[in-house]
């Protein structure tokens, strides 16, 4: 029998302890004939918990990714974030699980979880090229979106010193040295 929000937030709750900084359930009805309640658990942690918070949901039941993401707000950290869904595939069953916490840019490295979810890689790899966030175990660090000749260093969802006006520059230095080169008619 799955679980409901308040049980996978108590299973939460007794795996991360004081690693589980603040926490909601949030409950939205959908439909006109035939209504329906969905919920989603939003839960802020400590980065040092973060791999035995997957591991929790993982336990509970193989969870659907629905997207990790970054941002740079500007300050000292990166707000990283990870949204789940568990019971996936159960009509009005399913419950989201969203995963915050402050990775500091002094020390931009968190676990793969590609050993848990292979479906994970492009997500990571995506994060490591436009934020500069290293994912420890991720096998294949190749570019998905920026050319591979990308400077190193530069990341263009970073409000710091590396931003977006480095990205429209390095690419159209790019195409430049693309047609110089006659590879193509770029």
């Amino acid at each position: 029998m799955n679980m409901n929000a308040e049980q996978i937030l108590e299973k939460l709750k007794e795996s991360l302890g004081n690693a589980l900084l603040t926490y909601e359930i949030k409950e939205y009805t959908m439909g006109v004939r035939r209504k329906r309640t969905l919920y989603e658990i939003w839960a802020e942690i400590d980065k040092s918990a973060f791999r035995k918070a997957v591991e929790t949901i993982f336990n509970i039941d193989y969870p659907h990714l629905h997207f990790i993401t970054g941002e740079d707000t500007g300050g000292d950290v990166i707000k990283m974030i990870y949204s789940f869904g568990i019971y996936h595939g159960h009509p009005g069953g399913e419950i989201s699980i969203t995963l915050k916490f402050d990775l500091p840019k002094s020390e931009l490295v968190l676990p793969t979880i590609t050993d848990l979810m292979i479906g994970a890689e492009t997500n990571e790899r995506e994060i490591r090229e436009m934020l500069g966030v290293e994912f420890e175990g991720l096998k294949n660090k190749r570019h998905l979106f920026l050319p591979d000749d990308w400077p190193e260093g530069k990341y263009p969802w970073r409000r710091d010193e590396h931003g977006v006006d480095d990205m429209v520059k390095y690419m159209h230095k790019s195409v430049k040295e693309i047609r110089k080169k006659g590879e193509g008619n770029a």
